[in-house]
């Protein structure tokens, strides 16, 4: 019994190194234009005319199927035609689809992987890395959070009537931690009658929404402000504020301050909107497959300085501020939670 044990214990050690093996194969294959490839190809292709419509050289193109198709990737006919498995068309082959995982792959192994590497020092020393935001890690990020506004049209609007009036009806919005404008570009297009204003510290992605905004011809209903949250300089000017998978992001020296200066800049009554990633306060809960995100994401972003808040340590925050009639609603299965509060 002891031995099954032992096996069993390193089938899950190997299950990790194959995942390791798995995500680099998928991000070599994303590189080489792969996936989008056999997107195209629905009935399949063999190794030659793959090798000959890419330019890849074919013996180590058939290494890189074979393993695919261990690792379930990719399915083969009898004709030696290789082709995607279901529904990896849109997690790994249509970019354009909210599902998409290949910049969640890309941003592990072309940037966390070399963070990872520098971890060690940082666990001896207790110091905080840098600001790793380069224009790259910029776009990295920003790639594999673009589709995070799609879950207030699919998952949270359709729920809650009253937001969705307020805008229709229309209101003044901030959104803290902006990125390069996503929601509030998207609810601007929705929303005619409400007018967005957008903050973040992040030069890079602020240029990049300005430009978008531009293009929309957006300017009178979007702007955006090269600030942080920290640096709010509104006195009851909102209806509305949001902070999409922000709050974690503050650093816990400023994070009160933050939320400070929210409240401050929103109306009587205004709502605070945060939808973030749920973390566990009780050690059991840290096998709990609802909080896998946020645990994953605190463990990389812990020597960077930030730190996840659970439940109470959020309402205690919120509550500490000012906000009262705190509300949350479980999102995407328990990837997120969506929280409500009033001035």
């Amino acid at each position: 019994m002891e031995k099954e044990h032992s096996k069993d214990q390193m089938a899950k050690i190997r299950n990790f190194e194959k995942g390791f093996f798995a995500t680099h194969l998928i991000d070599i294959g994303e590189k080489l234009k792969l996936f989008e490839t056999f997107c195209r190809a629905k009935e399949g292709l063999t190794i030659p005319d793959l090798a000959s419509k890419l330019g890849l050289n074919e013996p180590y193109l058939k290494i890189w199927c074979q393993t695919a198709y261990h690792l379930e990737i990719l399915d083969c006919d009898q004709l030696g035609r290789f082709r995607l498995q279901p529904f990896l068309d849109e997690i790994l082959g249509d970019k354009s689809h909210f599902r998409n995982y290949l910049a969640n792959i890309s941003l592990s192994v072309n940037f966390l992987a070399k963070f990872f590497g520098e971890y060690p020092e940082y666990f001896q020393s207790g110091r905080i890395a840098e600001n790793p935001y380069t224009p790259e890690i910029s776009k990295a990020v920003f790639e594999v959070t673009k589709n995070f506004p799609l879950v207030f049209f699919s998952m949270i609007l359709p729920q809650n009537d009253l937001l969705k009036q307020m805008l229709e009806r229309g209101i003044r919005f901030l959104d803290v931690g902006c990125g390069r404008g996503s929601l509030i570009i998207q609810l601007a297009r929705a929303f005619r009658n409400s007018t967005f204003v957008g903050v973040d510290p992040d030069s890079y992605g602020i240029e990049e929404a300005e430009n978008k905004i531009s293009q929309l011809g957006l300017e009178k209903q979007v702007s955006v402000k090269n600030i942080g949250g920290g640096d709010l300089p509104y006195n009851n000017e909102f209806d509305m504020a949001s902070m999409v998978v922000t709050l974690h992001e503050i650093h816990p020296d400023i994070r009160v301050k933050v939320v400070e200066k929210i409240y401050q800049a929103l109306k009587s009554d205004g709502q605070l909107l945060i939808l973030d990633f749920p973390y566990p306060d009780k050690l059991e809960d840290f096998r709990n497959p609802m909080y896998e995100f946020g645990i994953l994401d605190q463990f990389f972003e812990v020597c960077a300085g930030f730190m996840h808040l659970n439940v109470q340590e959020q309402n205690e925050m919120l509550q500490k501020v000012g906000f009262r009639n705190i509300q949350r609603m479980t999102i995407g299965k328990g990837m997120f939670e969506f929280i409500t509060a009033t001035k």
